[in-house]
């Protein structure tokens, strides 16, 4: 991200794989985290409750989508990283049964021996994008006790808090990751693909994601200057 070559040996320099799509699911994830900031900053003081409620159904439904794509996205692309340089039958037989979190902390390690640090600020993003995905994937609902009030609204207000906060860390996931792996693999085999200008010259940040973008930026160049 700094704009510097970062040349990390692998295995295979150049490939041609079809079916490759989490760059599909990067955009949908940025592109409906945005649209959940849209809504969000909407004025609905002078609304009726119909179009208030429309409004938060609208936003809740784009910040599950920026999430499950976001989570679709690196899981998609730490595949397709692996299949390409360890092999799709090497792969299938002894990685595909690792959970996400591992698989990003061991292929990188297995193709050019280096991995994410894991006790760095994207790490720490893809673990609660990861649970963040299977709560919503393996959504479970639950007995309530309407008849005490306190406790129904106190657990409502967590599962809200809980959810804002997945949110808010699905977009910050990918940019960290994305970020991060520049320094780890190297620009030319990042597995999300490089958000550096200098290297991709088709990156376009959305403006409401720019401010995200930058504290990003700042967190992952203040580890690796």
């Amino acid at each position: 991200m700094n704009g510097q070559h970062n040349h990390i040996p692998h295995p295979r320099e150049t490939s041609a794989r079809t079916n490759v799509l989490f760059g599909t699911y990067f955009k949908i994830a940025e592109t409906d985290f945005c649209r959940c900031l849209e809504i969000q900053a909407i004025d609905k003081s002078s609304l009726e409750e119909s179009e208030i409620y429309e409004l938060e159904k609208q936003a809740k439904d784009f910040a599950i989508k920026a999430i499950v794509f976001a989570a679709m996205s690196v899981e998609s692309a730490i595949n397709d990283y692996a299949g390409k340089h360890l092999g799709d039958k090497y792969y299938q037989q002894h990685l595909a049964s690792l959970d996400l979190i591992s698989k990003w902390v061991i292929i990188p390690r297995l193709v050019c021996e280096r991995s994410l640090d894991k006790s760095g600020a994207a790490y720490n993003a893809l673990k609660t994008l990861v649970s963040a995905r299977n709560r919503l994937v393996h959504n479970k609902s639950e007995e309530i006790n309407i008849i005490d009030v306190h406790v129904f609204m106190k657990k409502q207000e967590k599962i809200l808090d809980d959810f804002e906060r997945d949110f808010n860390s699905s977009l910050k996931a990918l940019y960290l990751l994305s970020m991060e792996m520049d320094f780890v693999v190297g620009q030319m085999q990042n597995p999300l693909g490089t958000l550096d200008s200098a290297f991709n010259p088709s990156v376009e940040v959305p403006e409401l994601a720019k401010e995200l973008f930058k504290n990003c930026k700042d967190t992952v160049l203040k580890k690796y200057s």
